[in-house]
Formats: C-alpha cells, structure tokens, sequence
C-alpha cells in the first residue's frame, strides 16, 4: 500500500468502498480503516474516552477569568478597546469580547469625527462623515480632512473619542 501512487490509492479505495457500500456494511466495521486509510492517506487514531488533562488545568483557567473579571472594568474606563485589553492582557480580541459578554460589561463607543461650531460653542462626536453631515448639513467631501479643517463655522477634527459612564469625553488611548 505504501509503494502505491496517489491516483492508485485512491482508485483501490473507491473500488473497496464500492464493494462495502454493495454489502451494506455499516461505516463503523472494521472494514471501511482501510478505506479511510486509502482515501484520507492517513490512520485514524482511536479516539479516547476521556483526553488526557494536565492537573489544575480547569482551576487555573477560573483563576485567570477571576483576575480579568477584575481588570476589565479599570481598563474600560481608561477607554481601551477590546483588541487593545487583549494586548495588553496578552490573549485575544475575542477572548475579550467573550469575557465582556459574560460578566455583563462593554467597552465604549468609539466616535472618530468631532465637530465644534466655534460661534455657539456646540461640540458633536459621530461614528461616521454620514452621521456628522446630517447634524451639520456640511457637504464638503470630509474624506480628505487628516486630522482637522475648519469649515464655516465648525471645526472639524479626525480623531477617537469615548464618552465615560459620567458622560465626560475623552481622548481614546492608541
């Protein structure tokens, strides 16, 4: 079986699969390994009862969800995104996201467009040009503003911003 090409196997293991289908042999005889060999080119291992389980394993892991459970909260309210706590924490985004959903917490909107009329003194925060547009019936193509352009009377900045749980706005950490 070894020496035989790619194309040979697998043709001598259609033709052992036909004849077993023939005899309505069930797929879990014995008979269908070597099927499974020729087709797949590998042995299956036979599956454990129970998988092999490093000591303390499953209390570690409650350790470290207990640890996050503590550290998310302080994080959130420095205004980290859910892929930066993962940096920081070293797993990942959607560990985060996972453990979030959890324990009931979640990260602040992101708004990433400020708008400031400087003669009322007005500040807006939007999540998109569409959303900023609608409130400042400004037209200009805001795509090509970098970080900030003035125009009519507002300011308009390219940014991130959230707003805390004692509606504060800030800066969001990069």
């Amino acid at each position: 079986m070894s020496t035989m090409t790619h194309k040979e196997r697998q043709k001598v293991g259609r033709l052992l699969a036909a004849k077993l289908l023939d005899k309505r042999i069930p797929e879990d005889a014995p008979e269908w390994q070597q099927v499974r060999e020729l087709l797949c080119g590998i042995k299956e291992k036979k599956a454990n009862k129970r998988p092999a389980k490093v000591s303390g394993t499953k209390k570690r892991q409650l350790e470290a969800i207990k640890k996050r459970k503590q550290i998310y909260p302080r994080l959130i309210e420095q205004g980290y995104a859910n892929w930066q706590i993962g940096v920081k924490l070293g797993i990942s985004r959607s560990v985060v996201s996972h453990d979030l959903m959890r324990f009931g917490l979640q990260a602040h909107q992101r708004y990433y467009w400020r708008a400031t009329n400087t003669a009322t003194g007005k500040t807006g925060y939007y999540t998109s040009p569409a959303a900023m547009r609608y409130d400042t019936h400004i037209t200009k193509a805001l795509w090509r503003i970098d970080r900030q352009a003035v125009v009519g009377p507002w300011l308009i900045e390219r940014g991130c911003w959230y707003q805390d749980a004692n509606d504060n706005w800030h800066e969001a950490p990069k």
